[in-house]
């Protein structure tokens, strides 16, 4: 398992312009709503090269990583479910999307649905939809997020309209092409501290 240097949250405001390695104050707009296409996926290096952090960190930037890393996600979810059984290879595809603490949740949220028998078939993409940003810097964001993972499941799910997202720098692979990784995803904890990037 790889190390993450920072957290980031998806979540709010904007980053501060100082400090080492923080990039210019981000200004934040509201997205318009997600529209569902059907399209050929791309290549690996495409991809790598469509999501190479950009001098200013803005939302659609961080809307095309969290697609990516989401639908990264699904796959891993598919794989599992096709195959019937969470192994060596499900657990590669979600170490290299995730770390603790949402690393362990995520693998016990597979493991949970072994049988598969609440799983949607086949199982979908979550779909979260970036909102704000509240801080973010080269290696370090912090993100408000609609976070919806009705998709995966037969059974409605309720989804979360105010999610705060962690995510960090994370090894470029073949299994996650965007260079984050997430930490944390769900509602934020009351009086949590946003600003988590150093």
């Amino acid at each position: 398992m790889w190390r993450w240097p920072l957290i980031l949250l998806l979540a709010g405001c904007s980053a501060s312009s100082s400090g080492g390695g923080a990039l210019p104050a981000t200004t934040t707009t509201l997205l318009p709503p997600l529209e569902t296409t059907t399209s050929v996926a791309p290549t690996s290096s495409t991809v790598a090269a469509a999501l190479a952090v950009p001098a200013v960190i803005d939302l659609p930037y961080v809307q095309k990583v969290l697609e990516t890393i989401y639908h990264l996600d699904g796959e891993a979810t598919r794989h599992a479910y096709a195959n019937k059984a969470v192994d060596a290879e499900s657990d590669a595809r979600l170490d290299a999307l995730f770390a603790d603490p949402r690393l362990a949740s995520a693998k016990r949220n597979l493991r949970d649905n072994v049988e598969f028998q609440v799983l949607a078939d086949p199982p979908g993409d979550a779909t979260v939809r970036a909102v704000e940003i509240v801080q973010a810097t080269a290696t370090c964001m912090v993100i408000r997020a609609e976070l919806d993972y009705g998709p995966q499941y037969k059974e409605f799910r309720p989804p979360q309209p105010q999610a705060v997202i962690q995510i960090e720098r994370a090894p470029l692979s073949p299994l996650n092409p965007t260079g984050w990784g997430i930490i944390v995803a769900g509602a934020p904890k009351s009086g949590e501290d946003l600003n988590a990037c150093s």
